[in-house]
C-alpha cells in the first residue's frame, strides 16, 4: 500500500465572515475579521470556526510502499484558483487507492476539505458515499491521523501538539511560521513562503509517520534508518537544520 501525506494552509473568509455575523453594522470585512477575532481571544480562544476557513496550500507527500519519501507536491503553487486547488485534491483523492496521513486531518483538514466541496458542488462519491473511506472511523488502512493515533483516540492530551513530538525527536519542529500566522502572511501577498511553510510540515510529519511505523512493527530498525536517511535532503532543502539520524537510542 502506497501513503500520501497531506497538510493544508487556510485562510479567512472575511467576506462571509461579515455577511453572515456583521450584516447590519456597515463595516469593512477587514474589521469583521478583527471584532471577530477579539470576541474568541475575550472568550479564551483564537480559533475560527472550520466553515470559514477556505484551503490556499495543499502540499502531499508521496510514499511508497517500503515507506521511502519519493517527493512532496505543493498543489496551492501550481492551481490558479481557491477553487481549483480544491477540486485537484478530489480528483486525486477519488482515484487514491492508498492510506492517507496527517496530523489532526480528521478534525482539520479533511473537515475543511469536505465543507470545499459543498461550497463548489464538488462530486467525490467514493470518498462520501463508502464504507471503505478516509473518512471512516474504522480503518487506519485508509487513513491514519498521527495526533488521534497518538492521543489514543482522544483519551489523552498532547499539549504542545506536533511540535514537541518533532522536537522530542530532534527534528527542528515548526520554523519561523506557525500557524496562528499564516492569516497575517496571505494578506501581506507571501503566498510563496506559505507553500513552503505546508511543504515543511508534510516532510516533517514524515518522519513522525516514520517513527510510529516503527512502533506498529511496520518497520524494522534496519529499514526504518534506511528511509528516514533517504528523506534527510528534503529538510536541507527547506533549510531546516536537522538530527542526522534517526536511530532510537
Amino acid at each position: 500500500m502506497e501513503f500520501a501525506i497531506f497538510d493544508i494552509e487556510t485562510r479567512i473568509d472575511k467576506q462571509l465572515l461579515n455577511r453572515v455575523f456583521f450584516a447590519h453594522d456597515n463595516i469593512s470585512d477587514d474589521e469583521a475579521y478583527l471584532r471577530f477575532r477579539e470576541d474568541l481571544r475575550n472568550r479564551g480562544g483564537d480559533f475560527f470556526p472550520l466553515t470559514l476557513h477556505v484551503p490556499i496550500s495543499i502540499a502531499i507527500g508521496n510514499v511508497s510502499e517500503d515507506y521511502t519519501l519519493r517527493g512532496v507536491e505543493t498543489l496551492g503553487a501550481a492551481c490558479e484558483s481557491e477553487e481549483g486547488l480544491v477540486r485537484e485534491f478530489w480528483t486525486r483523492l477519488e482515484d487514491f487507492r492508498g492510506c492517507l496521513v496527517s496530523f489532526n486531518g480528521r478534525r482539520f483538514d479533511l473537515p475543511v476539505l469536505e465543507l470545499a466541496a459543498l461550497r463548489w458542488g464538488i462530486s467525490a462519491p467514493r470518498y462520501f458515499d463508502e464504507g471503505d473511506s478516509p473518512r471512516s472511523h474504522r480503518s487506519l488502512e485508509r487513513h491514519l491521523d498521527l495526533c488521534e493515533y497518538l492521543t489514543n483516540f482522544g483519551e489523552v492530551g498532547l499539549r504542545g501538539g506536533m511540535d514537541l513530538l518533532l522536537k522530542m525527536m530532534g527534528l527542528p519542529g515548526k520554523l519561523a511560521i506557525n500557524g496562528a500566522m499564516v492569516q497575517e502572511y496571505f494578506d501581506s501577498g507571501q503566498h510563496e513562503e506559505l507553500h513552503r511553510y505546508c511543504r515543511t510540515d508534510v516532510v516533517q510529519t514524515y518522519f513522525l509517520f516514520l517513527r510510529v511505523a516503527l512502533m506498529r512493527g511496520r518497520l524494522d530498525q534496519t529499514s526504518y534508518q534506511t528511509a528516514w536517511s533517504a528523506a534527510l535532503p528534503f529538510l536541507a532543502e527547506l533549510g531546516a537544520q536537522h538530527a542526522e539520524s534517526g536511530v532510537v537510542g
